[in-house]
């Protein structure tokens, strides 16, 4: 399988919005935005148009900046911060495994389309992310 691609192994997909032109790209494989920045208020799902995703981690850091202080002791305050950082450290994980599957998918249930000169890395895409069009 040769690609195009002149940045090593980080194979892209270029999408387009039929209707405004607008083009993005989409890295195949792990995405360092999701898994570093989505805890920050979910403002990085927010932009890839994620608005349920983002609306969980913006619920999920208010829930951590109310709730411990509510606690009666110490250490139950303790044992609810380890929780919900482990709730996020799990989430962003799996956002950093699927996040850009999820945008993909997320703009073609939107109406975008694939633009690629080279077919095989649109193949090798959508075969990793299960997209059968």
């Amino acid at each position: 399988m040769k690609s195009n691609n002149k940045k090593g192994n980080k194979m892209k997909v270029k999408m387009t919005n039929p209707h405004t032109g607008e083009i993005k790209e989409v890295k195949v494989g792990w995405s360092w935005t999701l898994f570093l920045f989505s805890s920050f208020l979910g403002l990085p799902l927010f932009l890839r148009k994620l608005y349920v995703w983002g609306g969980l981690f913006l619920v999920l850091w208010v829930v951590f900046i109310v709730t411990p202080p509510l606690m009666p002791t110490e250490e139950d305050e303790f044992t609810i911060i380890l929780l919900i950082n482990l709730i996020f450290i799990s989430l962003q994980t799996w956002l950093g495994i699927k996040g850009n599957e999820m945008t993909a998918k997320n703009y073609l249930e939107n109406g975008w389309k694939f633009v690629q000169d080279d077919q095989t890395t649109i193949n090798c895409a959508k075969e990793k992310w299960g997209i059968n069009i």
